[in-house]
C-alpha cells in the first residue's frame, strides 16, 4: 500500500513538472509587442472610433502563427503628445489595464512601436503655420523618450513618421521626418516613412480628416513586417 502512494505521489509530481515546463517552454521565442502613440496607433476613424490599427494587424500576424505571448497597448491614447509620453517615461506611470509601469511593459517587449506627432501637428496647423519652435520641442522630447527607453531596452523598436493633416504641408512633413530619422538612427530604432501611404487618396474615409482607413493600416503594418 504504502508502495502505491509513493508511486502515487511520484507520477503527480512528475505530471505538474511535465506541467510547469511546458508551460515554460511554450512561452520562450513568444512575441510581447507594445504600441505606443496616439490615434494613429489606435487606427482612429473620422467617426471618433477606434478602428483597426496597423498594431492589431500585426498582433493577429503573430497570433495566427501561434507566436504571439502578449499585445498591449494600454499607452496608445488618442492625442497622446511627445510632453505627454516624456512626463510617463519619468514618472513610470502605470497602464489602466495591468497596473504595469510603462517602464516594465517596454521591457518585456519584444517589438515596440512608436506612433507619435501627428494629432499634435495636425492641431497645431489650426493654430498657426509657424511650425519651428514647436519642431525643436517635439524632437527635445522626442530624444529624451528614445533616450530613456534605451536606457533599459535593447530590442526592437519601430517608429513612424508623420504625414500632411489640414494645414501641415508636405515640406513640413519632410522637415519632420528627416529630424526623426537622425533621432532613429542615434537610438538603433527602425524607421517607417508614412508619407508614400497618407498620399493615396484611396485610403481615407473622408476628404476632411486625416485619419486612414483599414486599408492603409493593412499597408503599414505589411511595411512593418519588412522591417522586422
Amino acid at each position: 500500500m504504502k508502495r502505491r502512494y509513493k508511486l502515487l505521489i511520484i507520477i503527480l509530481i512528475g505530471a505538474v513538472l511535465t506541467f510547469f515546463i511546458y508551460f515554460s517552454f511554450s512561452h520562450i521565442n513568444k512575441i510581447n509587442i507594445v504600441a505606443i502613440g496616439d490615434a494613429i496607433a489606435l487606427g482612429m476613424t473620422p467617426y471618433n472610433v477606434e478602428g483597426i490599427s496597423y498594431n492589431d494587424y500585426l498582433r493577429d500576424y503573430f497570433d495566427n502563427k501561434h507566436l504571439l505571448n502578449d499585445y498591449n497597448k494600454e499607452f496608445a491614447i488618442n492625442h497622446l503628445t511627445i510632453d505627454k509620453l516624456n512626463y510617463f517615461l519619468e514618472k513610470n506611470s502605470l497602464g489602466n489595464n495591468t497596473h504595469k509601469s510603462i517602464k516594465q511593459i517596454i521591457a518585456q517587449a519584444n517589438i515596440v512601436t512608436i506612433a507619435i506627432g501627428e494629432d499634435d501637428f495636425a492641431d497645431i496647423s489650426l493654430r498657426t503655420k509657424e511650425f519651428d519652435k514647436y519642431i525643436d520641442n517635439f524632437i527635445l522630447n522626442y530624444k529624451n523618450v528614445l533616450a530613456t527607453i534605451r536606457t533599459f531596452y535593447d530590442k526592437t523598436i519601430i517608429i513612424l513618421g508623420v504625414y500632411p493633416a489640414y494645414n501641415l504641408d508636405k515640406n513640413t512633413v519632410i522637415n519632420i521626418n528627416n529630424k526623426i530619422k537622425e533621432l532613429s538612427l542615434t537610438y538603433e530604432t527602425k524607421f517607417l516613412d508614412l508619407l508614400p501611404v497618407s498620399l493615396n487618396s484611396n485610403y481615407y474615409l473622408q476628404p476632411t480628416s486625416y485619419y486612414m482607413n483599414y486599408q492603409a493600416h493593412q499597408k503599414i503594418y505589411q511595411d512593418i513586417l519588412k522591417l522586422l
